[in-house]
């Protein structure tokens, strides 16, 4: 089951949460922001550091 985590970051002035998912693998994470673009689709990763990094560059992206 997807959760939201306590985990919250600022980037830019958008707002990140961080979503948590247990798979057999062990936790992912993927984040979703405020941003108001929709996603085509989205990434999950091993850690929490990993997923803010990916959004940090995708906000970059779309406020360029």
């Amino acid at each position: 089951m997807i959760e939201v985590t306590t985990t919250k970051a600022m980037h830019r002035g958008v707002q990140i949460a961080v979503l948590s998912e247990r798979t057999e693998r062990g936790m992912m994470y993927c984040c979703r922001n405020k941003c108001g673009k929709p996603k085509a689709t989205e990434k999950w990763f091993g850690t929490q550091g990993e997923a803010i990094a990916n959004e940090r560059y995708e906000i970059d992206a779309v406020l360029r």
